[in-house]
């Protein structure tokens, strides 16, 4: 997970990768204040848990609608060459249940992503 926050001297916004899930997971593993470095400014600042910030990733929204799109291609193709041949009605409803794949691929991903940041925003370390 990607793990954002902001300097104090240049206002660039960095990014921190991480496994941590939740703040208070990042903490245990980090501690409560954390020193990172700007990588505009190169300054380093002591950061509290609670200012650091998660933002869904855009890698897994590319990665999700190019699987939309690449299964729905292949889904139609699969379609409209049954139907062409005049199949069987049992594989061509096959086929176009099938179709539906991609749509809930793309839908459990950006739901994950969601929830993974919405969990790691909504938690904060008591100090």
């Amino acid at each position: 997970m990607n793990i954002y926050y902001k300097c104090p001297n240049c206002n660039t916004e960095n990014r921190l990768k991480t496994d941590a899930t939740t703040r208070v997971e990042f903490a245990m593993k980090k501690g409560n204040v954390t020193d990172l470095e700007c990588c505009q400014c190169h300054q380093t600042t002591s950061f509290k848990v609670n200012r650091l910030y998660a933002k869904e990733s855009k890698l897994i929204s590319i990665l999700a609608g190019i699987i939309f799109i690449i299964g729905t291609a292949i889904g139609l193709y699969f379609l409209m060459k049954m139907i062409s041949e005049m199949k069987f009605v049992m594989g061509i409803f096959l086929v176009a249940t099938g179709l539906l794949a991609p749509i809930w691929i793309f839908n459990i991903l950006n739901k994950e992503e969601r929830t993974r940041v919405k969990t790691f925003n909504q938690t904060y370390v008591k100090e």
